[in-house]
């Protein structure tokens, strides 16, 4: 049997939604998973937020034997146009080198990979806006910053953890694939909640009622962004649903 599939994710529902499509699902460890495609293995990791959390996520096996790197998530979207739910078909993933400011690396998808995930789409009745996605260091919370991204880096969704899994895949001359779906459109401001979620996007209960009591001008940006977690969860559970079996009966990796 082929080395696994490694799945990588930065939050522990993004990691649920993929677990909810694969067989034999056993947990191994802290924020790793192991199931079946039925002819793939898969392990999935939940690696946490931003490039830091993923380089020592990555670092952690850089021994393993893998077939390919998955990149799976939500991400936000840059431009006007992409909606919650919609899938990024992206032909490249791109961040700023960590020690030459200002170079944007590029990173390219697996071009056979890319058109399964384009098939999956359509068999899920999943919407899909093809571009570039960006890899960022840090949140981006306003439509202005998104807006300025966008323009700089020529993407039209922005993430925080790609760059690096595609970097890691590179390395090691594996396939790679990035499947975001859009949680947040361009025009949609992230509160601001630091201290209340941990790493891997679990919220801590007692913060976030204080931070609600102490900021209510929050709260209807923080329950729209709850409906749109759900979306967007369903759309990677939906995605996946209909890559998997594709992965199965094809040839791609």
């Amino acid at each position: 049997m082929k080395p696994p599939i490694g799945v990588f994710t930065a939050l522990a529902w993004e990691s649920a939604a993929v677990r909810s499509v694969l067989r034999r699902v056993r947990r191994e460890g802290a924020g790793l998973w192991r199931g079946s495609t039925g002819r793939h293995d898969v392990i999935i990791v939940t690696g946490g937020i931003g490039p830091r959390r993923t380089r020592q996520a990555a670092e952690q096996f850089l021994a393993t034997p893998l077939t390919a790197v998955f990149s799976v998530g939500c991400a936000g979207a840059l431009i006007p146009g992409p909606t919650t739910g919609q899938l990024i078909l992206a032909p490249t993933v791109r961040m700023y080198a960590e020690r030459q400011e200002g170079r944007l690396n590029t990173f390219s998808v697996h071009p056979d990979l890319l058109d399964a995930a384009r098939t999956a789409a359509t068999h899920a009745g999943v919407e899909t806006a093809e571009g570039s996605i960006f890899t960022s260091r840090r949140v981006l919370f306003s439509p202005e910053e998104k807006h300025q991204r966008g323009r700089e880096t020529d993407c039209i969704a922005v993430e925080m953890e790609s760059g690096v899994y595609a970097e890691f895949a590179a390395e090691r001359e594996l396939p790679f694939l990035v499947l975001r779906v859009i949680l947040d459109a361009v025009d949609m401001t992230i509160p601001p909640m630091k201290g209340v979620t941990t790493p891997d996007g679990k919220i801590h209960m007692t913060r976030a009622l204080t931070h609600v009591l102490t900021h209510p001008q929050h709260l209807p940006g923080l329950l729209r962004l709850k409906r749109c977690r759900a979306g967007a969860a369903e759309a990677i559970a939906r995605v996946c649903r209909a890559l998997f079996p594709l992965l199965n009966d094809g040839d791609f990796i």
